[in-house]
């Protein structure tokens, strides 16, 4: 009789355990899965990556001339550009594809130091030390190659007194508004292979979708350390990217 009551208890345990996992919440190994069958619902994430090359890029360079006159310092900047343009459409750029920016003007001074005669600092004196004129080049094209060299070979015309800094490529993707809408399109299918998948593992079927969201774009450098931001990162300084997006959904549980 003792043992009749130990397996009557047994069997009563068992029967609570499964009423209580048959409520539970359900995760896969992953955390992707969220399901409940006291609200007859699955919630699934579905993601997509995509790697592409980017179709344009942005240079710029910047030259500068500093002179005690500012007439003088303005003749020998408008020379310099005059200079970077030959340059420029001699390597092959059209006119169209880059621009001068307004040229900038400072002042310079310099600082000169008044001593006793015990050698004791008694004053500085600000002195105006000329006009430091600067200016930046800047080409928007879509031969990604040539504008590469062309942001290494221009400190060449340090040669001929031209004293250019050449700043890193920056790459863009003008397609991208496509690249997201089939991101997108992408993603919402692997969420639906997880949720059906989930569900009829559990001997269900899926219904309609009561609700769904998406993540912000992540478009990273392709094998780069950049990571990912509540707000989303866009990298622009690698011609090779890698973009990812998430979906969130939400279905019915038949």
């Amino acid at each position: 009789m003792s043992k009749f009551k130990n397996y009557s208890v047994l069997a009563a345990a068992f029967i609570v355990s499964v009423v209580i996992f048959s409520t539970a919440v359900l995760l896969s190994t992953n955390g992707r899965y969220f399901f409940s069958s006291q609200n007859s619902d699955i919630s699934v994430t579905g993601s997509a990556s995509m790697d592409f090359t980017s179709d344009l890029v942005v240079w710029e360079g910047e030259f500068k001339k500093h002179e005690m006159d500012l007439k003088e310092a303005y003749g020998l900047i408008k020379n310099d550009k005059k200079v970077i343009r030959e340059f420029l459409i001699s390597k092959g750029v059209s006119e169209g594809d880059f621009s001068f920016l307004a040229i900038g003007i400072q002042q310079k001074f310099r600082t000169e130091n008044h001593f006793n005669s015990e050698g004791d600092l008694v004053d500085r004196e600000s002195i105006p030390d000329g006009y430091e004129l600067s200016q930046r080049i800047k080409i928007n094209s879509t031969e990604i190659d040539l504008v590469e060299r062309i942001s290494n070979e221009v400190t060449e015309l340090i040669e001929q007194d031209v004293f250019i800094s050449s700043f890193s490529p920056k790459y863009f993707y003008t397609r991208l508004g496509e690249l997201k809408i089939e991101m997108i399109r992408r993603a919402a299918e692997d969420g639906v292979l997880r949720a059906t998948t989930a569900v009829e593992g559990g001997r269900a079927s899926l219904g309609g979708l009561l609700e769904t969201s998406i993540g912000v774009f992540q478009i990273l450098g392709a094998n780069s350390n950049d990571s990912f931001s509540w707000g989303g990162t866009l990298n622009t300084h690698h011609k090779h990217k890698t973009a990812f997006v998430n979906v969130k959904q939400r279905y019915e549980v038949e």
